[in-house]
């Protein structure tokens, strides 16, 4: 299992990744979550003049599991990152295909009836290999 540090408070989360960036505040998290100060403090320093140092308590941050490619990742505590192409396991415990898109969800499947989902990672076989 995989995971991941975030704001407990999303809207404060999704703020700051616009201020310093996604990957910057991840790294940030990540970097400072285990030191021994009790704050996550959060800096730009921009070469057109704009600066600004932003602490946060580290008790608003919690650990949740993140997206695994190579796992099943429970939903929907867990939505897929991109539009794609999912194999999915509904409550009955069949496991189906479908595909997911941010703007519309699941196609075939109502999101309660699917318990887990990984990425269907398979591409359809060359020219060479169906004449084989």
């Amino acid at each position: 299992m995989k995971y991941k540090y975030q704001f407990k408070n999303k809207d404060l989360g999704k703020a700051l990744e616009v201020i310093f960036g996604e990957n910057n505040v991840e790294k940030i998290l990540n970097g400072q979550i285990k030191d021994e100060t009790k704050i996550i403090l959060l800096t730009i320093d921009r070469p057109d003049g704009i600066r600004s140092n932003i602490s946060i308590p580290k008790e608003k941050i919690e650990r949740v599991r993140a997206y695994d490619p190579d796992s099943w990742n429970p939903h929907p505590q867990i939505l897929p990152p991109h539009d794609g192409i999912y194999l999915v396991c509904l409550g009955n415990g069949r496991l189906e295909i479908d595909s997911y898109r941010e703007d519309w969800k699941w196609s075939s499947f109502r999101t309660r009836d699917i318990l887990a989902f990984r990425p269907l990672n398979i591409e359809p076989p060359t020219k060479e290999e169906l004449c084989e």
